[in-house]
């Protein structure tokens, strides 16, 4: 199982603390960056392949992953559009990297591995993970699931029709990699996909009619960082737990 981390982007919303850093290598708390506690969910569950897409001060990242060598078999993924282009085009730029199995993850994302266990359990060739919760805002990337299946995916979901929350966590087995890989073909010839989210696809691939189903996390087991808001909550929680303490005996 390989894990693709999307982090290319110049996190401009948490400006100006990522002015000279990537939103990657934040310090979360006990020392830590958000890229830490990605690789060591990952290795919790066994998963040591790694791919990092990588654009705006790139290379601290690369830096940074150097320390990693030893426990991890770590590839970058260099976006040269990254300032100019959202997503779709950074996960398109690591499609080389889809001849196995493998799981997409939001450069923003921090989770339990708990999260990670249970996608893994699916058997299903795309697997979204999701979440439930009893409020959803405009800026939540919104979903509409029924029988098991996602049917819709976008932030301009309405908020009443919302029934579920996309976390920024996929996995693509069996012939999910190759209609992935497919669909990221057609869509990056078409110059209005350029700043689209690379949920589009996904979209695009149900729109197809190829099923995407779900594995459904607890809100409480993922958090991701887009807002100071975000980052200062993450830190609170960090602040109670001995999580540089699990990560660092996992080294």
């Amino acid at each position: 199982m390989r894990a693709i981390i999307i982090a290319a982007g110049k996190g401009t919303r948490l400006l100006p603390i990522t002015k000279n850093t990537p939103k990657s290598l934040l310090d979360i708390g006990q020392g830590l960056t958000l890229l830490e506690t990605q690789l060591h969910s990952l290795k919790e569950c066994g998963i040591t392949d790694i791919v990092i897409i990588v654009g705006y001060l790139a290379e601290q990242i690369e830096a940074k992953i150097m320390e990693y060598k030893k426990d991890f078999n770590i590839t970058t993924v260099y976006n040269p559009f990254y300032a100019t282009s959202n997503n779709l085009i950074s996960i398109w730029m690591a499609r080389h990297f889809m001849n196995e199995e493998f799981i997409t993850i939001n450069g923003d994302d921090i989770f339990d591995a708990s999260v990670i266990k249970s996608l893994l359990k699916s058997k299903e060739n795309i697997t979204m993970v999701t979440d439930v919760k009893d409020e959803y805002d405009s800026d939540d990337m919104k979903i509409i699931s029924e029988n098991g299946l996602v049917k819709q995916v976008s932030k301009k979901i309405p908020i009443p029709e919302a029934n579920g929350e996309s976390v920024g966590i996929i996995k693509f087995s069996g012939h999910g990699s190759q209609i992935y890989i497919d669909v990221l073909e057609e869509m990056v010839r078409d110059p209005q996909n350029m700043n689209n989210f690379y949920l589009k696809a996904i979209q695009k691939i149900i729109d197809k009619g190829f099923p995407v189903h779900y594995s459904r996390c607890n809100p409480k087991d993922w958090g991701e960082i887009d807002f100071h808001p975000d980052l200062e909550l993450i830190r609170k929680y960090v602040s109670k737990t001995n999580l540089v303490g699990k990560i660092f005996r996992n080294k």
